[in-house]
Parts: C-alpha cells; sequence; structure tokens
C-alpha cells in the first residue's frame, strides 16, 4: 500500500517549491509517464521512482478512469497531486470522477477559472474532498523525487484566454526531459521560444492542443528539439485532430509522431538515462 506524501510550500527566492516526501517500500530506479487514451482530450499519468504520482488533466468524461485502471495497480486509490492545465471540458471534464475513485491530496490549476457546468463541477468536488488547492505559478517547481522534478515555464492569467492560460511544464528526471503543453498556442508557443530558448529541450514532446493547427510552432519544435512528439486526440474526433500541417511540421523536425488514436495509452519508462515506451493497447 503507498504511503501518502505531505507537502510543504515555501516560499524562496521569488519562487514556490512544493516538496513531495513520501516512504515508500519498494523504490525503482524508473520515472514512468503514461499518455492516457482517453478519447479527445488529455490526460497524463506521471509515476516517480519513490512511487509519487501526478495527474495531469483527466480528459473529457470517466474514460480517464478505465485508463488509470491500465495504468496503476488495482489496490492503488490514491494520487499525490493532480494539475489542470486550464479549465477546458476535455481537460477537466473526468476530473471529478478521478476525485471520486481516488483519494487526492492535493489540486493544482491557474487562477484563470471557467463559468461551465464542468468546472463547478469539479471545484465542488475539490472542496467535498478537501484536496489542498494550490495556484500555479510561473518558476514554480514541483519535486516528486531525488533528481526528478516538474518546472512549470507558464500559468496564464485570471482574465487570460483558457488556451493560452494553459500550464506549460517540463518534467525532469536525470537526463530526460519531457515537455508539456496543455493547448498552448502559436503565441505562447513563440514567446516561450524566445524566453526560455534552449531550456525548452526535451525527448518527449506532448504536442498541443492535440496537434491542432494552432499549435506547434516551427521557432518552438526547433528549440524542444523532441525525439518523440505524443499526440493526445480521439479516433474521427470531429475537429480532424492532428492537423496535417502540424504533423508535416513534427515530421520536419526529426520527430517520432505517437498518437493515442492509434496505439491507446503510450506509456514511456527511463532510469534518468535511457529512455523507451511501449503501447497498452486497449
Amino acid at each position: 500500500m503507498k504511503w501518502r506524501w505531505v507537502v510543504v510550500v515555501v516560499l524562496l527566492v521569488g519562487n514556490l517549491f512544493v516538496w513531495g516526501v513520501v516512504w515508500q517500500s519498494q523504490p525503482t530506479d524508473f520515472l514512468q509517464v503514461a499518455f492516457l487514451d482517453v478519447g479527445q482530450g488529455d490526460a497524463i499519468l506521471i509515476t516517480a521512482p519513490n512511487k509519487n504520482q501526478i495527474l495531469i488533466d483527466g480528459g473529457p468524461d470517466k474514460k480517464v478512469i478505465r485508463a488509470l485502471g491500465r495504468a496503476v495497480p488495482f489496490f492503488d486509490r490514491s494520487i499525490d497531486l493532480v494539475v489542470a492545465t486550464h479549465p477546458d471540458l476535455d481537460h477537466i471534464g473526468g476530473l471529478p470522477d478521478v476525485f471520486d475513485r481516488f483519494a487526492v491530496l492535493a489540486y493544482l490549476a491557474p487562477e484563470t477559472a471557467s463559468e461551465s457546468a464542468a468546472y463547478q463541477a469539479l471545484q465542488t468536488k475539490i472542496e467535498a474532498e478537501r484536496a489542498q488547492k494550490l495556484l500555479a505559478q510561473e518558476g514554480m517547481k514541483v519535486i516528486l523525487d531525488q533528481n526528478t522534478w516538474l518546472e512549470i515555464f507558464n500559468a496564464g492569467t485570471k482574465d487570460g484566454e483558457s488556451n493560452a492560460a494553459s500550464i506549460v511544464a517540463k518534467l525532469t528526471y536525470g537526463e530526460i526531459n519531457f515537455l508539456l503543453t496543455g493547448d498552448a498556442p502559436l503565441a505562447l508557443e513563440e514567446r516561450l521560444a524566445y524566453q526560455i530558448g534552449s531550456g525548452l529541450e526535451a525527448e518527449v514532446l506532448k504536442v498541443s492542443h492535440h496537434g491542432a493547427k494552432s499549435g506547434s510552432a516551427e521557432i518552438f519544435l526547433q528549440k524542444t528539439a523532441p525525439r518523440y512528439a505524443v499526440v493526445s486526440s480521439g479516433v474521427d474526433n470531429r475537429y480532424g485532430h492532428p492537423h496535417q500541417e502540424t504533423l508535416s511540421r513534427l515530421e520536419a523536425s526529426g520527430a517520432t509522431i505517437l498518437q493515442t488514436k492509434d496505439l491507446g495509452t503510450i506509456l514511456f519508462k527511463t532510469d534518468g538515462h535511457n529512455l523507451r515506451s511501449e503501447a497498452l493497447s486497449n
């Protein structure tokens, strides 16, 4: 059984650091990142070597529960931190079901809110379950384990447009990096490319906005230089995601494109030096 972690928030030199301390009977040397097949939406499960877990987004509906059931042991009924990159339905619609199914210690989101029924239902559930609410900030680091952290590059503003407010974060374990982009639009990607530059480099890129042509800017891909580009979208979705223009830009970048609509859940496993992937087909 997984022990609970304790979240301590420390304000230090203008940056907010969230420390996770956990005691686990069987730690491993591997970080696992599962891009869950939730149809037309996003959901990413991160499991650190010490078994700390972060769920980033929850897809549009309760399909996330089935996907999580394939990615975690049947006895695992806790998630240490849930992150909502932004309040769109295809990213938060399944999170109330996650709170029903799992004991969630803390919830992290940008200041951007929504008047949608899905958003209000999620806020009600968070309050009912008494999860600690944390406000995402640029420069924040979430420490999962030794040599494992999530650094936030963008966290939006209270009055910002939803997609532009997407949390953009880089997950690091040793020499291996994952760049997670929510629904970041071209303008945001371009700003980050010029602002952060080579700091965006990552072996794995979660392609923004399900492969819409409004994302995956050329300069952003140049700075990211991914080996793998993961697209999370639904089969025969009404938006035509991923767009061929986006796929062409990804191909030109040299990345290997992996799509949940073709492969199901896509799991990466790394020891901090080497990286391998596998498909957990439905």
